[in-house]
């Protein structure tokens, strides 16, 4: 059973945080416990915006918290019920108002003792539940290998169809000259490539006027 995307999200956000698997795991198995990763349920299960009453978000932010996230949502321009969001906010507390939970839980070591004192200390739940979450930890844990990999970076590459020649090469190309690469002379390569542009023009413009009467006058210009 894969984890749950939106603990995916968290449990990277606690790792650029500099929290260990064994407290990652700690803190998603309250989440588990409390909202099942589902970043827009209120307390009671319904599915929404939040009521302002009871808990919402996947940590049930309760009260003045739960203002605490609405606001922090506004001011990052973004929904209160996004996970990235409550992710942040998760960060934010813990770096803040929290402190004392996040110093308590970077003395934990393994995923069981995380969970209990993530509860004790931050979620500070109404209804326990400590081995239910405690046995959450250790199941969410075992689901943790990918925070071992570095995560994949974008590199960005040229279209295959992409032509990375010089403009002069293409121009050459198109008006049926020969490349020459160790041309140095940049006035006589203008001067071809601008006397066979003229011709094609010539030969493209020529036949089109088979069949007309040109003016007299015309016979006496010189062409190009």
């Amino acid at each position: 059973m894969s984890l749950n995307p939106n603990a995916v999200i968290v449990a990277r956000r606690l790792q650029k945080f500099g929290h260990t698997k064994g407290q990652i795991a700690g803190v998603l198995g309250n989440f588990q416990l409390e909202s099942g990763f589902n970043p827009r349920v209120n307390e009671g299960g319904t599915v929404g915006a939040p009521l302002g009453e009871g808990g919402f978000g996947m940590g049930q932010w309760t009260g003045a918290r739960q203002k605490s996230l609405i606001n922090f949502a506004k001011q990052k321009k973004m929904d209160p019920g996004d996970p990235n969001l409550q992710a942040e906010f998760l960060v934010y507390e813990l770096s803040g108002p929290e402190k004392r939970a996040a110093e308590s839980l970077r003395g934990a070591v393994s995923p069981e003792e995380s969970a209990r004192r993530f509860l004790v200390d931050y979620e500070r739940a109404g209804v326990p539940k400590a081995k239910q979450r405690q046995e959450a930890a250790r199941q969410i844990y075992g689901q943790l290998g990918f925070l071992d990999q570095p995560q994949p970076t974008i590199t960005a590459v040229a279209s295959p169809n992409t032509d990375q020649r010089p403009v002069t090469d293409i121009l050459s190309s198109t008006l049926g000259l020969q490349s020459k690469p160790d041309f140095d002379d940049k006035k006589t390569l203008a001067d071809n490539l601008k006397d066979s542009f003229k011709k094609s023009i010539m030969e493209q413009i020529i036949p089109s006027l088979s069949g007309f009467q040109l003016p007299n006058f015309l016979g006496t210009l010189t062409p190009f």
